[in-house]
């Protein structure tokens, strides 16, 4: 489940915060007093977070009505707001707004509305990989399988004889988002390939696109990946739900998190990466001013008396107690016991 908020942070963001605005705008946080409202409103999002989290854990399907329940809330808010009577139009306004958002972007009127959208998204990072690794875990056919947190199911088409086309079924928040083919149109020895997408969604919308990857190695055990994806004939409200999805950022993430289990790092490397954070040792502190001869002499000769008496095992007193001037000659001898 945890993995699950996580992907889902920009929807439980989004609806927190626009909700929190919006039903201080209508009036309806508690509290009499200004500073009242101000900590209702404080603890607002915090609630509401929590109000998107059950409903992705519950309902993940319907995920897609929590950004328009929240602009409808804000807008609602804000133009009840205009007038004097903010609670009593903006409440109305606030249901009104939500309930035809969800009706246009999701449900019955969403098939209807003939504006079809394009959808461009992307993203890159290091992955502890190298390129061979990489290139088998993303381009479909190039290795044992493909490595996606949405991935549910691929096989090859037996009908393909190049054996580049792929049917395959992806999900989101657990449960079937889409229906896909692949057809794998460049795979060059640099790193770069090009997939032809052909997809359907739950609701039996059609949209095709484009997904381009390159991976470069920085070094033996990093590679760098960069993800760029488009599409065309989409809804406007599965490009919104892709978008507060961060599909491409999820994969990129679940990439890290795969080969970071796989490749961990060696423990010469933890141990380096560790030292670096550590406070440096009293053996690298610069050294203390050299003393004076006689201050010298005198240093020379309690050293000697202090390796006599460490012979015999005696016990050290508490140098807590030791009164201010305890880096005396006599206060380290009192010290050891002298």
């Amino acid at each position: 489940m945890l993995p699950v908020l996580s992907a889902q942070r920009r929807r439980i963001a989004y609806f927190a915060v626009t909700m929190a605005i919006g039903l201080l705008l209508i009036g309806l946080l508690p509290g009499l007093r200004w500073y009242t409202k101000a900590i209702s409103f404080l603890f607002a999002p915090f609630v509401m977070a929590g109000i998107a989290a059950a409903v992705l854990a519950w309902a993940p399907s319907k995920r897609g009505w929590l950004e328009c329940i929240g602009t409808g809330v804000l807008l609602g808010g804000l133009l009840g707001a205009l007038t004097r009577f903010d609670g009593l139009v903006g409440l109305p306004l606030a249901a009104l707004l939500s309930a035809g958002l969800v009706m246009a972007l999701h449900e019955a009127w969403a098939d209807k509305l003939p504006l079809k959208l394009a959808f461009a998204t992307s993203a890159s990072g290091h992955v502890r990989a190298d390129g061979a690794e990489l290139w088998s875990a993303l381009v479909p056919g190039a290795g044992r399988g493909l490595v996606s947190e949405r991935l549910i199911d691929v096989e090859r088409c037996k009908d393909d004889p190049e054996h580049k086309t792929f049917y395959c079924a992806l999900m989101a928040c657990g449960e079937l988002a889409e229906e896909a083919t692949l057809t794998v149109l460049e795979r060059d020895s640099s790193g770069a390939a090009r997939i032809h997408i052909e997809g359907e969604d739950a609701m039996g919308n059609l949209s095709s696109g484009l997904l381009s990857l390159k991976i470069t190695e920085m070094d033996p055990d990093t590679s760098h990946v960069d993800l760029h994806e488009t599409r065309e004939g989409m809804r406007a409200g599965e490009v919104i739900e892709r978008w507060f999805d961060d599909v491409l950022g999820g994969e990129l993430r679940h990439l890290q998190a795969h080969f970071l289990a796989l490749n961990p790092p060696e423990p010469s490397e933890r141990d380096a990466e560790e030292a670096a954070a550590l406070p440096r040792s009293a053996a690298s502190a610069p050294a203390a001013p050299a003393a004076g001869p006689a201050r010298g002499d005198a240093a020379a000769e309690a050293a000697a008396q202090l390796r006599a008496r460490n012979a015999s095992s005696r016990p050290m007193k508490n140098l807590a107690q030791l009164p201010e001037d305890h880096l005396t000659l006599e206060a380290v001898r009192k010290a050891v016991g002298g």
